[in-house]
Formats: structure tokens, C-alpha cells, sequence
């Protein structure tokens, strides 16, 4: 499965670096072999591990189809709660990291990562990269 980076994952991924949310040690030894793994997803075990991986659920607990987010706890000086939408299809799409700060940010951003599922299902997505 290859592994799609979108133009709105490549925004958030660089506006997090600006910002110094995560070290580079962090990105090179934790969050980048994470994202690695979904080359063999659904085997990987860490798969199963649903403080890491889940479907993606919106405001009304309803499950988001193709939705799901990578999760990672206590990241960066700040000790901060990152996620990462993913686009489940026929490949990978990465679409927005975010911090989680509160429920009705992270509904916001749910809201988003719908749209971006929706534009992805009718190729409506800008192409920035692959991990094969």
C-alpha cells in the first residue's frame, strides 16, 4: 500500500515544525516509523492497539467510512497529544495533524478531515509525495 502525502498533511506537518511542536528526534525515531506502518496495514499489530489507531468517530459518535486517526501521547516539551487523519482507500492518504486540545477543536477538525475524505473520493486532492 503506498502511503499518500497531501497538501494539507504537508501544511500541517511544516506549521507544526515552525512551531517546534515535536523534535526532530521524535519525528525521526517515533512518529515517522509510525506512519511507515501503514505500508503493511492491517497487519502490523500496533493496528490493534486503539490508543494508536482508531476509526474516526464525528460529533454524534457516528463512524466516519475511510476515516481514521494515528494517535501519539505526550509528544514534544509541551507533552502534547498529536493525531493524524488518515484516509483509508486503496492507499494511505495522510491528511491533517493536529493537536488535541480540547473536544470542540478536535470536533472541528473531524468536520474538516470529512470534507477532505469527500475530495479525496472525487480526486479533488493535491498530491505532494509518496511513501512506498
Amino acid at each position: 500500500m503506498d502511503i499518500i502525502i497531501t497538501s494539507w498533511a504537508l501544511d500541517s506537518y511544516l506549521e507544526m515544525k515552525h512551531n517546534r511542536v515535536f523534535s526532530k528526534e521524535e519525528y525521526k525515531k517515533i512518529i515517522r516509523p509510525d506512519v511507515l506502518r501503514l505500508r503493511d496495514y492491517p497487519d502490523d499489530p500496533k493496528f490493534e492497539n486503539e490508543k494508536f489507531w482508531s476509526i474516526v468517530a464525528d460529533q454524534s459518535h457516528n463512524k466516519i467510512e475511510n476515516g481514521y486517526k494515528m494517535k501519539w501521547h505526550q509528544i514534544g516539551s509541551g507533552k502534547i497529544q498529536l493525531r493524524l487523519t488518515v484516509g483509508m482507500f486503496c492507499n494511505a492518504f495522510l491528511c491533517e495533524a493536529y493537536v488535541k486540545r480540547n473536544p470542540k477543536a478536535e470536533q472541528r477538525k473531524i468536520a474538516r478531515f470529512k470534507v477532505f475524505l469527500q475530495l479525496i473520493r472525487q480526486s479533488q486532492y493535491t498530491e505532494n509525495g509518496r511513501l512506498s
